[in-house]
């Protein structure tokens, strides 16, 4: 026997299975279960991987970045300057950024200004210089005729100029030696092979575990003021095109931080554990995680992670003061309020 399949017969079989795998598809109640498509992220840390970036890898391990249908790659930033380099050319979605350092960067001639900021992580600017208490440096003053250590694009070297006019020494009477990689920093003041390190105080603990020495911190916002810390940028074609991406990305963040900050004992043996942190201790990741809770909370009236205009206005007046910056720049220039989640 002889079996023809009709264009009928074909039709009919195929609204059959078409039924059949919408009913699959279907949560009994006529809405559609089907997960959301993942995008893949990736994200410049701020210097390297410290303690200090423990949030993205809370947010990440506790699976809220794909409760929001993101895959986040964290990939090694190397200061304010080169992570807006990665941003631009394409080479990361979301780069950690030192505010200050952007602005000089936006409004230096030929300066980057493909990027907004979209969420604040530290409401207080971390810059410091920690030296050996032996050294005999206890002021920023001693700091003239000394040895010092900077990251090449970074917000010490980037600011300073300032911070040397502001504190009464000449900023041209230390010597500098450049490390690309943060965390070599505190051997090479261990070795003496410099006089006093850039850094960011929450990791001064971490400082003391390598140098077994007592410590001296310069925090340079005992002379700059009320500058703000690192925020989360993206190029201005992301967050005029994405702008439901980011806000996505930025509310899993701003939990993780919200957590790291709660729970820094968790938060320091979640970020100790990740394959990008390369087996760093975790005793050392809790200590930052802990000292960074004063660079978050209690400064701004406004909630987690959100940057206030006024605040804002505040900083940038006080590097036109201190004559970092050119007059002109408004905080509508480099930041999207709006985008933070």
């Amino acid at each position: 026997m002889t079996l023809v399949l009709t264009r009928r017969r074909l039709l009919a079989g195929a609204a059959v299975t078409a039924t059949a795998a919408m009913t699959a598809c279907d949560d009994g109640e006529g809405s559609a279960s089907a997960q959301p498509e993942v995008e893949k992220v990736s994200i410049l840390s701020g210097a390297g991987f410290q303690g200090r970036e423990a949030p993205i890898f809370v947010a990440r391990s506790k699976g809220w970045f794909s409760e929001v249908g993101l895959e986040v790659q964290v990939l090694p930033g190397k200061g304010t300057t080169s992570n807006l380099q990665t941003l631009a050319g394409g080479q990361a979605t979301f780069a950690t950024v030192d505010v200050n350092g952007a602005m000089i960067e936006f409004t230096r001639n030929g300066g980057i200004k493909d990027f907004r900021l979209t969420s604040v992580l530290h409401q207080r600017n971390l810059a410091c210089f920690v030296a050996l208490k032996s050294s005999g440096i206890a002021t920023p003053r001693d700091l003239a005729g000394r040895t010092l250590s900077y990251l090449p694009g970074g917000i010490n070297y980037l600011l300073f100029s300032t911070y040397a006019r502001l504190a009464g020494f000449d900023s041209s009477k230390v010597k500098w030696v450049s490390n690309p990689i943060a965390t070599q920093h505190a051997a090479m003041l261990a070795q003496k092979r410099v006089d006093a390190i850039s850094q960011f105080v929450p990791a001064v603990e971490s400082v003391r575990t390598v140098a077994k020495q007592d410590l001296v911190t310069l925090p340079f916002t005992d002379y700059i003021g009320d500058l703000h810390g690192s925020a989360i940028g993206v190029t201005t074609e992301t967050a005029r095109n994405k702008p439901d991406l980011v806000r996505r990305f930025n509310r899993a963040l701003l939990r993780g931080l919200e957590y790291a900050i709660s729970h820094p004992e968790e938060a320091g043996q979640i970020y100790a554990a990740e394959k990008e942190t390369q087996g760093q201790p975790p005793a050392a990741a809790v200590a930052e995680v802990k000292a960074l809770r004063a660079y978050v909370e209690g400064i701004s009236d406004g909630p987690l992670g959100h940057f206030n205009e006024a605040r804002m206005a505040k900083n940038i007046a006080i590097l036109q003061a201190a004559g970092t910056i050119p007059v002109g720049l408004t905080p509508g220039d480099i930041i999207a309020p709006d985008l933070v989640g």
